[in-house]
């Protein structure tokens, strides 16, 4: 199906932190967990292919598109939600798609509803009444109204129940197997990528520690005539193996959430 998204050699700095040669790719049609602790570099990376943060180094290509050159035509067919909710408390389903359906041509109501009320999220509840989890669907609703070709997710899942977490990741393996759209979800929730994913790469301090399948990756790590590891176990040897380097540092991209961990 060819790919998504590409990056050639990315870099970004700041300072105390570098985002250092990055080289990815994303297939269409697939999900790709974006994996790392806290300040690794995930929320650099989203930025970046937002076009919110500016390249000093290599390039990035959307749909393949240069994702500079063709910044409108991109955002056209992508669907994004960040952790932190940025809706006002006065904000409503209602208040949303008034907002969202100006925007993208191809808004269609009725899907936007019929996500609504699968996710059972309230028509006219203001946001500062909803649960955090609520909240994260509302946004995840309005991001796949438009029907977005790729959807972007910055750590949507931070801090919700299990419950809630478990809906939104069978929504993007149904999104991904049924529909076509690719997904690139940020996490450093393990279990979040487990069964979902269908590569990952994994972030430390900046640095690409892996970017593969997610298959030849636990493949990778398996013992001889053994079982072969869980994600998790791979992620932690992983990151506790590999050489973050004196640039790393907390992701200057992402918001403030407590020490790396």
């Amino acid at each position: 199906m060819g790919e998504a998204i590409a990056f050639s050699g990315v870099c970004r700095n700041f300072r105390g932190f570098s985002l250092r040669d990055v080289t990815l790719s994303v297939e269409a049609g697939s999900i790709m967990g974006l994996l790392g602790p806290n300040g690794a570099g995930k929320t650099t990376i989203i930025k970046l292919i937002l076009n919110l943060l500016h390249l000093h180094g290599g390039s990035i290509s959307v749909f393949g598109l240069d994702s500079r050159a063709h910044e409108m035509e991109i955002k056209k067919r992508l669907g994004y939600v960040a952790e932190k909710n940025w809706l006002p408390p006065h904000a409503s389903a209602g208040w949303l798609e008034e907002l969202l359906s100006a925007c993208y041509p191809t808004w269609d109501s009725n899907l936007y509803r019929g996500y609504l009320d699968r996710l059972e999220v309230p028509w006219g509840k203001p946001a500062r009444a909803l649960s955090k989890g609520t909240v994260v669907k509302l946004a995840l609703a309005g991001a796949l109204a438009h029907r977005p070709d790729l959807l972007v997710l910055d750590e949507p899942t931070s801090g919700l129940d299990p419950l809630v977490r478990y809906e939104v990741v069978d929504l993007l393996r149904e999104l991904a197997r049924s529909d076509g759209v690719t997904v690139l979800f940020s996490t450093h929730i393990v279990s979040d990528l487990e069964s979902a994913a269908d590569s990952v790469t994994v972030l430390s301090g900046g640095r690409v520690l892996a970017s593969e399948s997610k298959e030849r990756l636990l493949g990778r790590f398996g013992r001889d005539g053994g079982e072969r590891p869980g994600l998790e176990e791979v992620f932690r040897r992983l990151v506790r193996g590999g050489d973050a380097g004196p640039n790393a540092g907390q992701d200057p991209g992402a918001p403030s959430t407590g020490p790396r961990e």
